[in-house]
């Protein structure tokens, strides 16, 4: 049974829904939600009712369900984070979500619609924007715990450590349906995390290299990573120190983008790129890597023919060269170079190659960001301690990140 969904059907269910949860308390609404969204029957409002089987069974309802029920989500749970006494409810409400229920007998006079809508739901609970949902709630519930404490807990899944990688944000929180207040609290809390974390390591490296020099009063400052202290000082000599006994990245970065300007062809671009990016590429395992990687370069369109070098070529050489590196996409997540770059290579010098094609155009980091954020998605349901190689590249992209675009000067701990 096809039926038209009339103007102001979703309107009348939002509006509901906002009247419920601003004058009920929380269990109340959490059953009323259960009796429209999921049981499909016994719901004590009428019209309510007759305006859901309209939006069940409409003609496009397989494209405008997932948006509609998202929306009643965010509109009970933005209610309930809002009021500290209320917060308890969010879990409650999401683990009625994901409870199982089976399909009701043939003989019930509403099966066909009950079917329909349990379909429609599981469709919602399976997509993007139920997983957004989630880290979303996540991110506001969880502590800034103090990082000791986190490492004690490597059986807790990936995704409560989103609030540690603000270059994440905007991939793994932010929809369609994210509402203006969360947006604004994601941008405040994401300035205030890069701003902090950047605090916290320059404190960290002085109280560190202090202490190393004899100063035996200096305070102890607690490491802000996930990293022993000796995997943190490596990771910083080799961002802002020399990595070829003679250049920094920058250094480096500034050399090729000197050098592009007196480029003449793409071709000549590939060569001077190839070898910007895979001249300090360590021994191991660098051959191999060096000859797949060219004759990837050989595959891209921009250097199929002679033409001149111009800022989309360069953009669009770069971005297709992160998907190389990393990840292609969330259809098609293989990150097996990915993989062998980190055992061959280790994990600095890894995220190094990726800051290499990052600094040589600033445009594609949101690009790369991107790319973590499909590994994180992906491995989000992993405990840490099974993924702790994503955990490390991760926080080595928190130092490169802070090192190179950051407002301190972190240069003189490249020496240390």
């Amino acid at each position: 049974m096809n039926t038209s969904v009339k103007a102001n059907d979703y309107q009348l269910i939002y509006d509901h829904l906002l009247a419920c949860v601003q004058q009920e308390q929380p269990q109340q609404v959490i059953e009323r939600f259960r009796a429209l969204f999921i049981m499909g029957y016994t719901y004590p409002d009428r019209h309510v009712q007759e305006a859901m089987d309209r939006i069940v069974t409409s003609s496009n309802a397989s494209q405008n369900f997932r948006p509609f029920v998202n929306r009643c989500c965010h509109i009970l749970i933005n209610r309930w984070q809002s009021r500290p006494l209320l917060q308890g409810a969010v879990p409650d409400f999401l683990a009625i979500l994901e409870t199982q229920v089976s399909m009701p007998a043939g003989g019930l006079s509403r099966a066909p619609i009950v079917r329909k809508l349990r379909l429609l739901l599981k469709d919602y609970l399976n997509s993007e924007a139920f997983q957004k949902l989630q880290r979303m709630v996540q991110f506001l519930r969880e502590d800034a715990q103090d990082t000791s404490q986190i490492l004690k807990n490597s059986d807790r899944p990936l995704s409560t450590l989103i609030r540690r990688y603000p270059y994440l944000y905007n991939h793994c929180l932010i929809g369609d349906e994210t509402t203006p207040e969360e947006l604004k609290y994601i941008e405040h809390y994401q300035r205030q995390a890069v701003q902090q974390f950047e605090v916290n390591l320059s404190q960290y490296l002085t109280s560190e290299f202090r202490r190393a020099q004899g100063h035996v009063n200096t305070p102890t400052v607690k490491n802000p990573t996930l990293l022993t202290p000796e995997e943190v000082k490596a990771s910083v000599q080799h961002f802002v120190g020399k990595i070829d006994q003679r250049h920094t990245y920058r250094d480096l970065a500034n050399h090729f983008e000197h050098r592009l300007q007196r480029l003449k062809s793409t071709r000549d671009f590939r060569d001077a790129f190839f070898h910007y990016l895979t001249d300090t590429i360590p021994d191991v395992g660098r051959g191999r890597f060096r000859q797949k990687f060219h004759q990837y370069l050989d595959t891209l369109p921009a250097f199929q023919q002679p033409q001149p070098v111009n800022e989309f070529t360069i953009v669009r050489t770069c971005s297709q060269t992160l998907n190389y590196l990393v990840v292609d996409s969330a259809q098609n997540p293989n990150h097996l170079v990915f993989i062998d770059l980190l055992n061959n290579i280790g994990t600095a010098a890894t995220i190094g190659l990726l800051l290499k094609v990052v600094l040589v155009s600033k445009k594609v980091k949101p690009y790369l960001e991107k790319r973590f954020a499909i590994l994180f998605n992906h491995y989000q349901s992993f405990s840490r301690g099974k993924v702790r190689w994503l955990v490390n590249c991760l926080e080595h992209f928190n130092i490169a990140n802070v090192t190179h675009f950051g407002k301190q000067d972190f240069s003189f701990f490249g020496r240390y």
